[in-house]
């Protein structure tokens, strides 16, 4: 009997999440010259001339890059 009750108790337990402190992602550093920037909610290391989406245009802008269309497919190129 006890040991069905000891069982029960922890196979509760390990459904239950867990109690781990709420810490920032870490993200990877970005090489010499590039900037780390948050787009479209992931973390991206931009650059002149990297391939860009237009729809976060807003985003690019506030790291300091624009989505230029004169190329196809576009890229990033500093402001």
């Amino acid at each position: 009997m006890r040991s069905a009750i000891a069982t029960a108790i922890v196979a509760v337990a390990m459904m239950l999440p867990g109690a781990s402190p709420a810490s920032p992602i870490a993200h990877a550093a970005c090489r010499a010259h590039y900037t780390s920037a948050t787009i479209g909610g992931s973390h991206k290391c931009l650059h002149a001339g990297e391939y860009c989406a237009r729809r976060y245009e807003r985003q690019y802008v506030r790291y300091g890059y624009e989505c230029s269309t004169i190329y196809s497919p576009p890229r990033l190129k500093r402001r």
